[in-house]
């Protein structure tokens, strides 16, 4: 069922010209349009719902930035989450969607590529939005598709072939597309009141971060509980490993010049670590493009993509649980 379809709809009735139009109701014909099957029940509840809610009047004495505050808090608040609720109650909902595209293929990344390096954001949107909605998995477009781009750009970057303004602006359009998706991405993450606790953090002076903001959403989704301050300064992780009880740092790594910084750091937080037993996880594209560079790191886990770093943080946590 296409959510991001609903969730448009409802922004376009609230958003419209003027008050009149927002307090018209949609036209059945635009609420089919987003259902596939006429006769889902869930479907039928989800219309009502953006109906009851495209439908309540705005303070007659609100100006207009009080207006978009309000119809943003709304759609935030009420309208999305009520939405995943509904869909949540659904058989489908319990079912991983059906791959109908496979992203294995170089044409989709250069595509998606030039559009997120062009001034026109929608589109790159709009592209991603696509394969979601004919069936690819999140996993799929944040392992094959996004972190592949994320690479591609950095390489553009060390070649001249884009520049700085260029990459980061880039950059930030997957990192936005990645923020739009996590509400979905994120709808049946394991919740546990003993969940682990992971440090993922770039090591200090590391450019490249948005590799490690996908490790950090698969991680979310596994149950793992997160500190991932992207920005943190040396100083502020030595505090927080000191104070904090964590099961696993996990550290990413932007250039072989860094290598060295890194095997001290990674001393240096095994020695600060209020948990004695903590696992040291290190990624990045550099041990992709030169994996000869993992020889004498004294990490636990390389994880070379989201997938494969938690599925191994989670082996060690395991065997280090039963030792």
């Amino acid at each position: 069922m296409a959510l991001w379809r609903y969730a448009s709809l409802i922004k376009e009735k609230l958003f419209s010209g003027d008050e009149g139009n927002q307090r018209k109701r949609p036209k059945g014909s635009e609420w089919e349009s987003c259902v596939q099957e006429d006769h889902d029940e869930n479907s039928l509840r989800i219309s009502k719902i953006a109906n009851d809610i495209g439908n309540r009047p705005l303070r007659i004495n609100a100006g207009p930035d009080e207006h978009l505050d309000w119809l943003m808090q709304t759609i935030e608040t009420n309208v999305i989450p009520r939405l995943l609720v509904s869909h949540s109650h659904s058989p489908e909902a319990n079912r991983s969607p059906v791959m109908s595209i496979r992203l294995n293929d170089e044409s989709r990344v250069h595509e998606l590529t030039q559009l997120v390096l062009r001034d026109d954001a929608s589109k790159a949107a709009k592209f991603v939005q696509d394969l979601y909605e004919q069936g690819v998995p999140l996993d799929e477009i944040y392992l094959r598709l996004l972190a592949p781009v994320a690479r591609r750009l950095g390489v553009m970057w060390e070649e001249d072939r884009a520049t700085f303004t260029q990459v980061t602006t880039a950059m930030w359009r997957i990192k936005q597309l990645i923020y739009d998706f996590s509400p979905l991405f994120q709808e049946f993450a394991r919740t546990d009141e003993k969940a682990p606790h992971a440090m993922l953090v770039p090591l200090p002076g590391s450019q490249h971060t948005l590799g490690l903001f996908i490790v950090s959403e698969f991680f979310r989704r596994g149950g793992w509980k997160v500190w991932g301050e992207l920005a943190a300064s040396e100083g502020e992780i030595i505090v927080a490993i000191k104070t904090q009880f964590f099961d696993l740092v996990g550290l990413s790594v932007s250039t072989e010049d860094q290598i060295p910084a890194l095997k001290r750091f990674i001393q240096l937080l095994k020695e600060e670590s209020l948990n004695p037993k903590i696992g040291v996880m290190v990624g990045g594209p550099i041990f992709i493009a030169r994996p000869e560079l993992r020889e004498g790191i004294a990490a636990d886990i390389v994880g070379l993509d989201a997938e494969e770093a938690l599925a191994q943080a989670e082996f060690f946590l395991d065997k280090n649980q039963h030792h």
